[in-house]
């Protein structure tokens, strides 16, 4: 089974970038005056948005000029947070062709490709050199991956020693079946979820240090929905993006599924 060309497939829709434009139109935003700030809606592809990612990235003590790796960056909303916020160099590297063409179109709308670059590539086949970076994350990346390991040590490989590594995911908190179509998947073909002890174990056999571990389930649920109008990952999805999100709460009410943030330092 090829489970890399499953993601790209379950990613891939025609004229990306025609969409974006198109939902932005819709709530008024100019794309020739466009901030990131706009684009939170629907570049930020996890669980609770840009708050989501603004926790990740406060846990990762970013300062400026730090090298930062986006792991699965999809359209590069965390990585240009990451840049207009903290003044860091990011590098985002993403499966899909077309999620990384839109990345790299957004970020030229937002004027940060003088900090913020994308690739075409597998997180278990990273294309950089040993230690060339300071911090990295993986926001709702892994569900995808069934090679966990071989992305853990990947990151790790390219990570410099004492540097963090943020991994912010839908783990598995109990045993149950899962309904599908989730947002990353049609079926269980292409998901790999795992339990927070399993990425634990990974995360210390590939050569890290876990220094947090914390179940955010709570905290999102007190942030409440989406405003009505607002640009959601509806957008970029299509209407059917509402019964995998519905799918994915119904998991979280039953106690099988949870946004877990684990932090750990490489050693």
């Amino acid at each position: 089974m090829d489970t890399d060309r499953l993601v790209r497939e379950h990613y891939s829709r025609d004229d990306l970038e025609g969409v974006v434009v198109a939902a932005l139109h819709r709530v008024g935003v100019d794309v020739d005056a466009v901030r990131v700030e706009d684009l939170a809606g629907l570049d930020q592809l996890h669980a609770g948005s840009i708050a989501a990612t603004e926790y990740v990235l406060d846990a990762l003590d970013l300062t400026a000029g730090l090298r930062v790796l986006d792991v699965g960056s999809g359209v590069g909303g965390p990585a240009r947070l990451v840049a207009a916020r903290h003044g860091c160099h990011v590098t985002g590297i993403d499966l899909s062709p077309d999620f990384v063409a839109v990345a790299r179109r957004l970020t030229e709308w937002v004027g940060l490709t003088a900090l913020v670059t994308f690739d075409v590539g597998s997180a278990t086949a990273l294309s950089y050199e040993d230690s060339t970076f300071d911090r990295a994350m993986l926001n709702h990346v892994g569900m995808n991956i069934a090679d966990k390991s071989g992305v853990f040590a990947e990151v790790r490989r390219v990570l410099a020693p004492g540097s963090f590594f943020a991994v912010y995911e839908q783990m598995r908190t109990r045993d149950g079946e899962l309904s599908y179509p989730l947002p990353w998947a049609d079926n269980e073909q292409s998901s790999f979820v795992e339990s927070r002890e399993q990425y634990t174990k990974l995360l210390s056999s590939a050569g890290f240090v876990v220094e947090r571990d914390e179940d955010r389930t709570a905290a999102l649920a007190s942030a409440g929905p989406p405003a009505p109008g607002s640009l959601t990952p509806s957008d970029l999805f299509g209407v059917g993006f509402a019964e995998r999100v519905g799918n994915n709460l119904a998991a979280t009410r039953a106690g099988i599924l949870s946004p877990v943030l684990i932090v750990a330092r490489a050693v």
